[in-house]
C-alpha cells in the first residue's frame, strides 16, 4: 500500500534522476507507478524528520484572528509555523518549544 498525501498532485512536477542497481531497477519496472511511490517515500521521510507538515490554522494572540500557517525551515536551520495576519498586516511565527 502506498502512502498518498495528495500534496504533489497540486504542484508543478520537476525532474530528478536517480540511479538504481540492476535489482532495484527490475523491481521498479514491476511497480505500477514508481514515480508516485518515490514522491510518497520522500514526503514520508520529510514528515518523520519534521521537514514537512500540513498547513494549519493558528490562533494569533495579538488580535484574536485565525491565521493560515505553513511549516517552514528558516535560514538558521530551525523550523516553525509561519503565517501572515491580514488583521494586523504582519508576519507571524509560532516556534515549537524546545
Amino acid at each position: 500500500m502506498y502512502f498518498n498525501s495528495g500534496i504533489c498532485s497540486q504542484q508543478i512536477m520537476r525532474h530528478k534522476t536517480i540511479t538504481l542497481c540492476p535489482t532495484t531497477y527490475e523491481l521498479s519496472k514491476k511497480m505500477p507507478n514508481f514515480s508516485q511511490w518515490v514522491r510518497d517515500q520522500v514526503l514520508k521521510h520529510g514528515r518523520t524528520n519534521n521537514m514537512h507538515k500540513e498547513s494549519r490554522t493558528m490562533f494569533h494572540r495579538e488580535c484574536g484572528s485565525d491565521v493560515q500557517a505553513d511549516w517552514k525551515q528558516f535560514t538558521d536551520g530551525t523550523y516553525a509555523w509561519f503565517g501572515y495576519c491580514d488583521e494586523c498586516n504582519t508576519d507571524v511565527v509560532w516556534r515549537p518549544r524546545q
